[in-house]
């Protein structure tokens, strides 16, 4: 019973630190890379859909090479129809004319609206800006001269997130940070506000009016 016991209490704190534990998302133009962070120990590393470079996961500091899916030689001739690919995409399309038929219910509509409205606020109040920071360059220098100017007088005598400068340089170093706890108490509070009855009875109806 003991060790059951403690066997729980190690169960519960390890799944507190991995849901209490935040993620942090940093974008860098210089290193042309996109870095996910969880855990202190954990690092996954792909590089910018404009750049070219390699995706490497990191554990403990050690970095492991993904490999990347290499396009088959030949491809294989598939038949051109069978009974479960008609019956899979009779299927998808009944699932199709269901989910019309649920948004033309305004209440459904309704409360749908409603909760991924607040669904989205909660997720994007739990995402936190820890860190920005910019090199503008624009190609007219008077245009240098006047975004300059008007950081300086917005945020006088404070360090420039936004730094403009006549080189030609331009990056960006942005870090988002957000908790897995809060975007799961997000979801926590939309499910229970979903308009099942009204979907079921539009289920309802619509099984009895499709032809058997």
């Amino acid at each position: 019973m003991e060790t059951l016991l403690i066997a729980i209490c190690v169960a519960a704190f390890l799944l507190a630190v991995v849901v209490f534990s935040p993620v942090v998302i940093a974008v860098d133009s210089r290193e042309q890379q996109l870095r996910v962070r969880w855990l202190l120990t954990l690092e996954f590393q792909i590089p910018l859909p404009w750049t070219e470079g390699r995706k490497f996961f990191k554990a403990f500091g050690k970095p492991f090479l993904i490999p990347e899916k290499q396009a088959a030689a030949t491809k294989k001739e598939k038949p051109a129809g069978t009974g479960v690919t008609v019956q899979k995409f009779g299927k998808r399309r009944s699932a199709g004319r269901f989910f019309v038929r649920c948004l033309g219910d305004s209440g459904i509509r309704r409360a749908l609206a409603r909760q991924l409205s607040v669904l989205l606020r909660r997720i994007f109040s739990s995402v936190d800006l820890r860190g920005l920071a910019s090199d503008v360059s624009l190609p007219d220098p008077a245009l240098n001269g006047l975004l300059a100017g008007a950081l300086a007088v917005t945020n006088p005598g404070r360090r420039q997130a936004i730094r403009v400068n006549f080189k030609g340089e331009n990056s960006l170093l942005l870090e988002l940070r957000f908790h897995p706890h809060r975007i799961f108490k997000a979801f926590l509070y939309f499910l229970p506000g979903l308009p099942y009855r009204a979907v079921f009875r539009q289920w309802r109806a619509f099984s009895a009016a499709r032809p058997h």
